[in-house]
């Protein structure tokens, strides 16, 4: 399956991963400040376990921090 991870394309993706598969596959931690868009839109980190990506999906892993 080909996917875009933050604006790599790759197709080493096995059919049917959910965003969660995609995070321990990659060896990233989901901690609270990681925010995750499929395709522009935002996805709940409630629905990482279940949220099947599909072949083409572009994915953002999005780190938001504040900081002064």
């Amino acid at each position: 399956m080909h996917l875009k991870v933050d604006s790599c394309l790759s197709n080493e993706y096995k059919e049917g991963m959910t965003i969660q598969d995609l995070l321990d596959y990659r060896n990233v931690e989901a901690v609270p400040w990681l925010v995750i868009s499929v395709n522009g839109t935002f996805v709940p980190r409630a629905k990482f376990k279940e949220h099947v990506l599909n072949d083409g999906d572009v994915i953002e892993l999005i780190y938001v921090r504040g900081g002064g």
